[in-house]
């Protein structure tokens, strides 16, 4: 597990195009993470569209370096159903750590930008 010590945080990206079976290699490994109660509280939108990614790159002060990557993965979590409400901003954290090591161990790159609340 090599990824846990080489992972660093890219901020400039190349113009150049993520396999779709990357991608969905970086969803199976958040997927695959543990949750409280298996209660699984996530959802991950993954945004090709180069507008949408200017877009969303605008919507925190932090967010900028977004705008020049392939593709987004916006992971949310919910609270609602849940019956361990308080555990989901934990497992959601667990399965984006999920998404940097996959996304290291790929030959990729990403930066976790964290917009709370």
């Amino acid at each position: 597990m090599n990824e846990i010590f080489h992972r660093v945080s890219i901020r400039r990206f190349e113009a150049r195009p993520v396999e779709r079976e990357k991608i969905l290699q970086i969803l199976r490994a958040a997927m695959q993470s543990p949750s409280t109660g298996d209660q699984r509280p996530w959802e991950f939108y993954v945004v090709t569209d180069r507008e949408k990614i200017v877009e969303l790159s605008r919507c925190h002060k932090y967010a900028g370096c977004a705008a020049n990557a392939q593709v987004l993965i916006v992971p949310v979590y919910r609270n609602e159903g849940l019956w361990l409400p308080e555990y989901a901003q934990i497992d959601m954290a667990i399965a984006q750590e999920n998404i940097w090591l996959e996304t290291d161990s790929l030959g990729l790159g990403g930066v976790w930008l964290g917009i709370a609340p």
